[in-house]
């Protein structure tokens, strides 16, 4: 069975993409505190990637998914290939 995407939630696409930035931002930090480990000053860069990278993200879900609601109304939207088993068959 073909399923095709025809729109996306704005605000719902960014809130996810924001906050898979900040998880991304989570990861990455402890890698840069390790590198000031004996660094006597501030580093502002981190503070400012702390709060940017998922402002960033949530603006970016925001610009995509207004894209690709435009674009997919010319052009259709994303395709998937779905398979329902015997135990997923749970739409009458």
């Amino acid at each position: 069975m073909t399923v095709r995407i025809k729109k996306l939630s704005i605000l719902q696409t960014g809130k996810v993409l924001g906050l898979i930035f900040c998880f991304y931002s989570a990861v990455i930090i402890p890698v840069f505190l390790v590198e000031l480990i004996g660094k006597p000053q501030f580093d502002f860069p981190l503070l400012l990637m702390i709060i940017s990278y998922p402002v960033m993200g949530f603006m970016g879900g925001i610009i995509f998914a207004f894209l690709y609601n435009l674009v997919s109304r010319y052009i259709g939207g994303f395709e998937l290939t779905m398979e329902i088993t015997q135990e997923q068959n749970l739409i009458k």
